[in-house]
């Protein structure tokens, strides 16, 4: 969950951790304005959803469907594809034998004035702690312990949780011996991604992260923090105005013409990167100070030279059933008014993931529909370029002939 009045709550742990001024940087940004996207908005709703439906008289989760809570409305693949798998997964946990358990609970992080955090769910099981974090973004996969460089990372966020809690429960937490984290996913880019991502830590894991973290907390309020650029920046709301992102939008003398004529290959080649390096920041900044000026119009604030305009009109039936029924007797057929098509592979996927199915392979056909221009850490399937496509013939090649025996 989202700590709204915590600079160092648990959402934001890698980024303090990592970037310890993008505290002082956020701050700069009018609270109104540090707003989260609608996959945001809708996983808050879905969080709110799941502490319903865990509640002691929890209804049945088909009840939800349709239902709107801050101006979103549930879905039927809301409750497919991420309610439903989420609650049989926590309904196994807490129908354990013993299993003791605290919902939404608000938590107080150790040695740092002001700093808390609500942790999704706590569960004991015998002398084991289990904090459960829910996430419903369908996008990058969080994981609970995951490599990075040299080094394998756990999740900040959990070990916030977990030291704030076993802080704030002490009589929970004792006599406990392990305790494991949990980050239940169930969408993600990646359909073959299971749910639940979890790590086992002890106690000392903890200590040595409420002293990291004090370090870093303390680094964010002294002069000179550290300012560091790196995939923590998803979501800090400081990004329009972080000097690691607007400062190569200013050196444009980074973006140097080759002096000899004609120019190496080489030295094009890299000036095509720079350029493209360019673009790529300014449409990262573009897209930061669109949803913030956009916020701040619907929030009723003047943006000078900038307005709201409203959408295209979209066309609907006033009532489907009941314009049906006025077509037919108008004289048309079923085709004319009805189009059936069946659903595309990876929305069936989707659907068999969430049921424990899998779709037999051989059902599908793949063909892509050409290339695109991504950086290289983004690229999911390498395409050659013609050099690359005939040397790797020619090599092929060559060792076909050297094989065979004359």
């Amino acid at each position: 969950m989202t700590e709204m009045h915590s600079p160092f709550g648990g959402s934001v742990a890698m980024r303090v951790l990592r970037c310890p001024a993008s505290v002082g940087l956020v701050e700069r940004v009018p609270a109104h304005l540090r707003r989260t996207s609608s996959y945001a908005e809708r996983g808050t709703v879905l969080h709110a959803a799941m502490a319903f439906l865990l509640d002691d008289n929890a209804p049945y989760v088909d009840s939800l469907r349709g239902k709107t809570i801050d101006n979103y409305t549930i879905t039927d693949d809301d409750i497919a594809l991420a309610l439903r798998p989420v609650l049989t997964y926590v309904g196994a946990l807490l129908d354990t034998p013993e299993a003791e358990f605290f919902l939404e609970r608000r938590v107080i992080f150790p040695t740092i004035a002001s700093t808390f955090g609500t942790c999704d769910l706590i569960v004991r099981i015998g002398a084991t702690v289990h904090i459960v974090d829910f996430k419903f973004g369908a996008g990058v996969r969080v994981l609970a312990f995951h490599p990075d460089g040299d080094e394998d990372v756990i999740n900040s966020q959990l070990l916030f949780y977990a030291a704030a809690a076993r802080h704030s429960l002490p009589n929970f937490f004792a006599g406990v011996d392990e305790i494991v984290l949990t980050i239940l996913q169930p969408q993600s880019i990646e359909l073959d991604a299971e749910m639940a991502s979890f790590v086992t830590i002890t106690h000392a894991e903890l200590d040595e992260f409420i002293t990291a973290y004090r370090s870093a907390c303390s680094e964010a309020l002294s002069e000179a923090p550290r300012l560091q650029r790196g995939d923590w920046c998803r979501f800090c709301a400081a990004r329009p105005i972080c000097p690691a992102h607007t400062g190569p939008l200013l050196d444009l003398t980074q973006f140097v013409l080759p002096t000899a004529v004609p120019p190496s290959t080489e030295a094009y080649l890299q000036l095509l990167a720079d350029g493209l390096n360019l673009v790529d920041a300014i449409k990262d900044i573009r897209v930061a100070l669109h949803d913030q000026a956009k916020c701040a119009l619907q929030n009723g604030d003047v943006v000078p030279g900038y307005a709201l305009s409203a959408g295209r009109a979209e066309r609907r039936w006033h009532s489907e059933s009941a314009a049906a029924a006025a077509l037919y007797r108008l004289g048309l057929t079923r085709d004319d008014v009805v189009a059936e098509a069946m659903r595309s592979p990876k929305q069936v996927e989707l659907r068999a993931k969430a049921r424990g199915l899998k779709v037999p392979p051989e059902l599908i056909d793949s063909h892509r529909s050409g290339v695109s221009l991504v950086r290289s850490e983004n690229a999911h399937a390498l395409a050659l370029g013609r050099v690359e496509t005939t040397r790797a013939f020619s090599e092929a090649l060559e060792a076909f002939q050297g094989g065979r025996q004359t």
